[in-house]
């Protein structure tokens, strides 16, 4: 977290360097949060968490560009949300910490402090990288789930995943220049993440006798706790080798919230002539 948020400043600070020559944009965002996954498989409007970020905007022009983001995203979901699914009781929380570089079009002239040019809808789409680890809320304790090892692959060997993966953010939204160099406006984003694991979710159900205490065992757990964590419903024995979650390869996280931007116009931008 310290390394990623050293290497934002360090680039703000190059940007900052040059603000005479270019335009500029920096923001902050507060937005709702919501998953896509193994538990929730179909609704794109499952919003039930916060987050924030800080970006940065280079605008190579007053139609595109390029975008330096870094959010921090809560999400949550549970099978007791839907009706179909609550027989199984799976759940989970994550924090995920993310930095997004995207490439931002808008659909008219867009310059900051003109009254012919002070809104416009946009699109955007870019990579991201982010650092996850989901987690439980167990028996008052914050119980991480990628250590304990729950799930099996095809084979029956024990999966452990990374906390590191890729994401691919694509949006849309709208902005509307209040006064001079302050600007607000209004965001959705999709995130296809290349990761099954935003949930703790992705492959089969284990076996009692695959599953094994972590060491070190941080929270006291009970080899009858892991049992019941890797299966709520109390039916590992006949569960055990099946799939645990949809079977699609790729979780998804969302956003939606708005903006608040302070743009730096140089004096000599051509684009005021």
């Amino acid at each position: 977290m310290f390394k990623i948020r050293i290497a934002i400043l360090t680039i703000f600070s190059f940007m900052l360097s040059d603000i005479y020559a270019q335009q500029y944009e920096f923001g902050i965002s507060g937005v709702g949060s919501g998953y896509m996954g193994d538990i929730n498989t179909s609704n794109p409007f499952y919003f039930k968490n916060i987050g924030g970020g800080l970006f940065a905007k280079y605008n190579l022009n007053p139609t595109w560009g390029i975008r330096l983001g870094y959010n921090h995203l809560y999400l949550s979901a549970g099978d007791r949300d839907f009706s179909t699914q609550k027989y199984r009781d799976l759940q989970f929380n994550n924090a995920i910490s993310e930095l997004a570089i995207t490439a931002e079009f808008n659909f008219f002239r867009y310059i900051a402090g003109r009254e012919l040019n002070r809104y416009t809808p946009y699109i955007l789409a870019g990579l991201a990288g982010i650092m996850h680890d989901p987690f439980l809320n167990y028996d008052s304790k914050k119980v991480l789930l990628r250590e304990l090892k729950l799930e099996v692959d095809k084979e029956g060997t024990p999966v452990k995943y990374s906390k590191f993966a890729f994401s691919i953010p694509v949006g849309a939204g709208f902005k509307y220049n209040i006064k001079g160099p302050w600007s607000i406006g209004a965001e959705i984003v999709y995130r296809m993440a290349l990761s099954d694991n935003i949930d703790g979710i992705g492959e089969y159900y284990s076996s009692e006798d695959a599953i094994e205490l972590p060491s070190p065992n941080k929270n006291n757990l009970t080899k009858e706790d892991l049992i019941f964590l890797a299966d709520p419903s109390r039916n590992l024995d006949l569960n055990q080798g099946r799939a645990r979650g949809d079977g699609k390869k790729f979780d998804g996280y969302m956003t939606a919230g708005i903006t608040l931007t302070y743009t730096i116009i140089s004096k000599k931008c051509y684009w005021w002539q």
